[in-house]
């Protein structure tokens, strides 16, 4: 539930463009895109400063807030 191709795509970057400002593979940043694999707290921190964010909209915790929450209280997340 992150927001990486959403702020990717805002710069106008290509998927080689930020693997290779975070010194990994295309195919490492593409898992991280894609929810397969985990950001560490220096890859979040790169992020942020290459797609000038923070943490909290980078990885969309308002989204995950809603979702945990509904889970807890059993009911539907309203929007």
């Amino acid at each position: 539930m992150n927001k990486l191709k959403e702020f990717r795509e805002k710069k106008g970057l290509s998927q080689r463009d930020v693997a290779k400002t975070m010194n990994l593979s295309q195919a490492q940043y593409w898992r991280l895109e894609k929810d397969l694999s985990l950001l560490n707290t220096n890859q979040i921190f790169q992020l942020c400063k290459l797609f000038d964010c923070t943490p909290n909209e980078l990885l969309d915790f308002k989204t995950h807030y809603k979702v945990i929450m509904s889970d807890v209280l059993d009911e539907p997340i309203k929007k």
